[in-house]
């Protein structure tokens, strides 16, 4: 089955908003036997989309929209979509009836705006949207498919894994494609591209190199009348990825660096805690963001402004001899969190987020300080002065530098 993925949103295009549902969907394609080939991003213009809907009517199996199922006069998917499948646009009593209720819930009158989600083609099942106010479409006519989900990201995914990916899953017939990516620690693009060199070149299954922020990924993609046979293809490659690399794989698949600290401090009965500065709570956030993370986290302490850093049990005289983006700063940032917040693991960031310099020091260089029992460490890095960027490749390098070290602690 072929796909394609339609992004409307003229504030996609502007840049005032990321597209980051078509990579949720194409990431998930696979699984269910679908291959996609073209992801489009649109503008609000009746005349281009029902155009793009034509073109891919013309050449995929399934076509899937994302956004444009508002109330306001720029959400036309729903107008684009009844066009391309020459039928008429109609309001739906009992869609009606669901939006008043859904807004009665939260103490509102409906909008007589919001009418215009309330409306369907004779093609269409709909699909309902328990946390928003926009449902969405699955239209289906001359065994083309034609799924429209809201824009709005959290209304989006809800709506694919619970309703349009099974259903899509029960239509996919024929080819199972599977994939499995290895995330490593340590090794440069080069470095990992040459240890499994004989592995590339192949069809069936495919690997794949990619840089990505948490390291290098290495992804197997195989495809087989049955899942069963595609398993069969993958393993022997999988097995060979494992044998090379080893120690250098810190996750798999959809597993993420605050996930992989988590589990490993719960093995090992840890806890810990961290000082930020440059990174401004966001490494308390992201770690915060895995259910069940109280039983090891202890805390983070914000310590923004350099006197704050003292105050919090870093010495001031170590702060004026070193300078506060260092080394030797971040050692002692994580040696003050673990004893202050009595942890088992601390950890101290540091550094210049920018835009501009500060103190000599170029933008994007961020200090990492990890303090263990018996063992503190450093690490230097990077990263280009993009302020968002700094931050967030900060925090996940700080995670892998803390993975890898309880990897090295035995307990």
């Amino acid at each position: 089955m072929r796909a394609e993925i339609l992004a409307f949103g003229t504030e996609i295009l502007m840049g005032e908003t990321q597209d980051t549902n078509s990579a949720h969907i194409a990431a998930r394609l696979p699984a269910l036997g679908v291959e996609l080939h073209t992801v489009t991003v649109m503008a609000d213009e009746v005349d281009e989309m029902v155009a793009t809907l034509h073109r891919g009517m013309a050449r995929s199996d399934v076509i899937i929209c994302t956004g444009g199922l508002g109330p306001t006069k720029d959400d036309i998917t729903r107008d684009a979509i009844a066009i391309a499948f020459g039928e008429t646009i109609e309001t739906d009593p009992k869609l009606v009836a669901d939006l008043e209720s859904y807004f009665k819930g939260r103490g509102q009158e409906m909008p007589q705006s919001n009418t215009k989600q309330a409306t369907r083609i004779p093609s269409v099942t709909i699909l309902p949207n328990p946390i928003g106010s926009a449902p969405g479409w699955w239209a289906e006519k001359n065994g083309i498919i034609i799924i429209a989900m809201p824009g709005v990201p959290n209304e989006m995914v809800l709506m694919w894994e619970q309703q349009a990916a099974p259903r899509l899953k029960e239509r996919s017939q024929g080819t199972v494609i599977l994939s499995r990516t290895f995330k490593t620690i340590g090794l440069g693009e080069a470095l990992v591209g040459e240890q499994v060199g004989e592995l590339f070149g192949q069809e069936n299954p495919y690997l794949g190199i990619y840089a990505r922020q948490d390291g290098i990924h290495l992804r197997i993609i195989s495809k087989a009348p049955t899942e069963m046979e595609a398993r069969a293809l993958m393993e022997p490659m999988e097995a060979e990825i494992v044998k090379t690399l080893g120690p250098a794989i810190w996750g798999v698949d959809d597993e993420t660096p605050e996930e992989r600290v988590g589990t490993l401090l719960q093995q090992k009965g840890l806890t810990m805690a961290a000082m930020e500065s440059c990174t401004g709570g966001l490494l308390a956030s992201v770690v915060t963001d895995v259910p069940g993370s109280s039983a090891y986290f202890r805390g983070s302490l914000v310590t923004y402004a350099t006197e704050v850093k003292s105050i919090a049990g870093v010495d001031a005289d170590l702060i004026k001899e070193h300078g506060v983006v260092s080394a030797k700063v971040s050692e002692a940032m994580a040696e003050a969190v673990r004893d202050g917040l009595e942890a088992d693991v601390g950890i101290g960031i540091t550094g210049v987020a920018g835009p501009g310099p500060q103190d000599g020091i170029e933008a994007g260089t961020v200090y990492v300080g990890v303090a263990m029992k018996g063992i503190t460490q450093s690490t230097e890095m990077r990263f280009p002065p993009n302020r968002p960027l700094v931050k967030r490749r900060a925090v996940v390098q700080a995670l892998l530098l803390v993975y890898r070290m309880l990897l090295e602690t035995p307990r």
